[in-house]
């Protein structure tokens, strides 16, 4: 798996959003925004509350995309990898709750926010394979960080 360097986790942090990016089976693919997430050296988790169509297709292919980007910069980044559902006890409520008061803190007054956090919710690890720029300066098609060869990634 790649190691997010540290520069780049802040940066993710700081946006306060990821867009998540799935494809399941023969379907149609599926991007959703997730507020509900922390980064880690090694993986990102995020809750999943709903169980819908990213769920389903998490379920049946585990290549995810994660993208983030910061729009007054023109910068960002990508990152392909494998998902997880992380159900064993007491580490499952440990990252629930971590993900839960690092989000009240950034959205301390939403009242849908709290409400969410409320809910029962599935927890997801990404643990990133390869990365890549978004900075439409750069070359965006080639990796910054991979544990794997890229360009075989998606052929069957």
């Amino acid at each position: 798996m790649v190691k997010i360097p540290h520069s780049i986790k802040e940066f993710v942090e700081t946006q306060g959003i990821i867009v998540v990016g799935t494809i399941g089976g023969e379907t149609i693919s599926n991007i959703s925004p997730r507020i509900f997430f922390v980064v880690e050296e090694d993986s990102i988790y995020w809750l999943d509350f709903f169980k819908h169509k990213s769920y389903k297709n998490m379920q049946i292919n585990s290549w995810v995309t994660v993208s983030v980007f910061d729009k007054e910069d023109l910068n960002g980044f990508q990152f392909r990898g494998v998902v997880s559902f992380i159900t064993d006890e007491p580490i499952r409520t440990e990252i629930k709750d971590m993900i839960i008061k690092k989000t009240l803190r950034e959205f301390p007054s939403n009242k849908k926010v709290e409400a969410l956090s409320r809910r029962d919710a599935q927890i997801i690890q990404f643990e990133p394979r390869v990365c890549y720029s978004l900075n439409p300066e750069e070359y965006t098609d080639m990796c910054i960080g991979s544990d794997i060869d890229s360009t075989q990634i998606f052929e069957k």
